[in-house]
């Protein structure tokens, strides 16, 4: 059963995560979290355990969304009223998040726009999360609804109750694996840029502005689009949407390729390895050793034993020797969608690591 009926939800889970309609969610989403400012002097156990919350509620409303429309598609309306109404709601979400930006990157006082307030207890920022995981899921319906009505939803038709909970909870675990190695990544780095680079702070809020104001502008356009769309089937296309299509066509062939359970199980050991090391410091004595141990025991069971160093050492290794040589190609055709990305990783990758070395000599001349 998990070779046949569970790779495919859990697959389709990674690939929800990136669809077209929401495909500007998740980078906004994680604008909007780095651009809260709610835990950033917390130790890092606190980091790690606000990101697996947020993350785990964001999730679950998103899968909890999807689920309720499979209930209401089976037994209120059709399908194709749904698709009808989803794009009005894309283009006020846009229309939304743009304004949002804005305060944030002139640093008004924010008030609450769709349930996304930027200061204030645990209970606001849940709320929050509630709202944005309702915005991505309603967003993510003109693309994903039909692949999960046919193959997560149908299955508690077709396998029963248990089984089809199983398959649903595997889609869960596979859109989670996207959204909790974000989140987390970003919690870390933030929590640590704050701590130790105060003067990146700035930079850091104004990214998190930047990507609402970007990824609303994109839901806005998008949302306009498809109501063209179904109102003209044959009214054209727009260029900014394609070139969106074509990246996340490219990132859905690459999973494909190297395999849905593969991309998932690399980023569930990722994330395995955030919270080892993010929680380390709130243990002591044996209990530091034995999670170690068992860390340590479930890295060399999966990527030693099972897939013998190619789930994540080896692509590791070969992105990085590879990449003078990438660097190179991009100025033969600097228009692809891979020569931006790659660009972006790698100014990414070289502030992180000035930073960590300013942060180093900061720390030793004290």
């Amino acid at each position: 059963m998990f070779d046949i009926e569970l790779v495919l939800p859990f697959s389709l889970g990674i690939v929800t995560a990136i669809n077209p309609c929401g495909f500007a969610m998740l980078p906004t989403w994680l604008g909007y979290f780095i651009g809260r400012d709610t835990a950033d002097n917390q130790a890092r156990p606190e980091q790690v355990i606000r990101g697996l919350f947020v993350s785990l509620i964001l999730t679950t409303t998103f899968v909890g969304v999807f689920g309720f429309l499979g209930f209401v598609i089976s037994h209120l309306v059709n399908e194709e009223t749904i698709a009808q109404k989803t794009p009005w709601i894309t283009v006020i979400l846009g229309a939304l998040l743009i304004p949002y930006g804005f305060s944030l990157l002139f640093k008004n006082n924010q008030k609450k726009v769709f349930l996304l307030n930027r200061r204030g207890p645990a209970s606001n920022e849940m709320l929050s999360v509630i709202g944005f995981g309702v915005s991505y899921a309603v967003v993510s319906v003109g693309c994903s609804a039909p692949l999960f009505l046919l193959q997560i939803s149908g299955s508690f038709s077709r396998e029963g109750i248990f089984e089809g909970t199983i398959i649903f909870l595997t889609y869960a675990l596979g859109l989670g694996a996207v959204v909790t190695v974000s989140t987390l990544s970003l919690a870390l780095a933030r929590g640590g840029l704050v701590r130790n680079v105060r003067k990146v702070l700035p930079y850091v809020d104004l990214i998190g502005a930047l990507s609402l104001m970007v990824g609303g502008a994109y839901l806005f356009i998008y949302g306009i689009y498809e109501i063209r769309t179904l109102n003209s089937p044959g009214s054209g296309t727009n260029q900014i949407v394609e070139k969106i299509n074509d990246l996340q066509s490219h990132l859905t062939i690459w999973i494909s390729e190297v395999g849905g359970l593969e991309v998932g199980l690399a980023l569930w050991l990722i994330v395995l390895t955030f919270i080892i090391w993010g929680l380390s410091p709130a243990f002591t004595g044996i209990a530091k050793k034995a999670i170690r141990f068992s860390f340590l025991g479930i890295w060399l069971l999966v990527e030693g034993v099972l897939y013998k160093g190619t789930l994540v050492v080896r692509p590791v290794i070969n992105l990085f020797s590879k990449w003078p040589e990438r660097a190179f190609n991009w100025f033969e055709e600097p228009k692809r969608w891979a020569v931006l990305l790659e660009i972006i990783a790698s100014g990414v990758l070289l502030s992180i690591i000035f930073l960590s070395c300013v942060a180093f000599f900061k720390e030793k001349n004290k």
